[in-house]
């Protein structure tokens, strides 16, 4: 991935003190200048040059309504399915997951909340072809074709998707970032269990590929002319989800259909977000016969 920009909590903090008193005063300090603070800190954090990625917002709807001992195993499971995801991608993905390692990349980027998480990528397309391969293993455990005997313990999986690209920075080990706030607030929203992406993301794929919709078109060839791939190589593994090659194919995107919900209100941040319905064919392990997953729905109702 791209580099994002880090900071060191210590490292701040004695930048801070440097100019700041960290002592409690007797006196209210109200008239003192800040200005050779806020320039120090400007130019030590540079907010300008903060990286645009996108996260991928995945969460178990409905969590807390589990019993008890299905919360606990809940996030084993959600452990379980994140880690084959991330080597189905980077087996059936090859050319997008090439700089990708499963137990490293992946692990190092992903924001865990136990019911789900947060996992930030270089591109949408990065985020969207992990998404379909997490709800293609999601399909096989419902329909008690994976862990069939945790499937009867602990009952079906419905989860909600949101895809944001914007600004994200670390500090220590933790990232931060309004991609990250807004991914939050779109998935609050959500009660019907979608795939909501926000005003960035639809503009991202406007500019590079003429819309969303046209992703269901897209071969490897055609990302190696864009401007975020243009170091990647040639690889020799699949490339399922973004076929090697322009023309029909019996194991790819179906259809992918995107919709205007419009703006919504969360926490006093107004918001432009689109509601995705996307459908794939293709199959996992030596099952006989493909299967067709649905990735969000096409019910636009019921966001305020």
């Amino acid at each position: 991935m791209d580099k994002i920009k880090a900071y060191k909590k210590k490292e701040l903090v004695k930048l801070i003190s440097s100019l700041d008193n960290p002592e409690f005063s007797s006196v209210c300090n109200e008239n003192i200048h800040e200005a050779d603070l806020f320039e120090l800190l400007f130019n030590e954090i540079k907010p300008t040059k903060f990286t645009d990625k996108t996260v991928l917002g995945i969460d178990i709807y409905h969590y807390s309504q589990y019993k008890a001992l299905e919360q606990a195993l809940i996030p084993i499971l959600f452990k379980l399915i994140y880690d084959k995801v991330a080597e189905l991608s980077i087996a059936s993905s090859s050319f997008i997951f090439q700089k990708y390692k499963a137990g490293k990349n992946f692990n190092s980027n992903f924001i865990n909340t136990g019911d789900g998480g947060f996992q930030i990528f270089d591109t949408p397309i990065h985020a969207l072809a992990f998404a379909i391969n997490f709800q293609m293993i999601v399909r096989y455990y419902n329909s008690h074709r994976y862990f069939p005997k945790l499937r009867k313990i602990i009952g079906p999986l419905s989860l909600r998707y949101a895809l944001t690209t914007d600004k994200i920075y670390k500090l220590d080990n933790n990232f931060f970032g309004t991609a990250i706030i807004n991914n939050s607030r779109i998935l609050m929203k959500d009660s019907l269990n979608r795939f909501l992406l926000d005003n960035n993301t639809y503009e991202w794929f406007l500019h590079k590929i003429n819309g969303i919709e046209n992703l269901q078109l897209i071969s490897v060839e055609n990302l190696k002319k864009l401007e975020c791939f243009k170091d990647y190589k040639e690889t020799d593994g699949e490339n399922k989800i973004y076929t090697k090659e322009k023309g029909f194919n019996f194991e790819k995107m179906l259809s992918c259909d995107i919709q205007k919900i419009g703006k919504i209100t969360a926490k006093s941040t107004e918001l432009s977000i689109y509601n995705l319905h996307v459908q794939y064919l293709g199959k996992l392990g030596k099952s006989e016969g493909k299967t067709i997953i649905t990735l969000g729905n096409l019910n636009t109702s019921g966001i305020n």
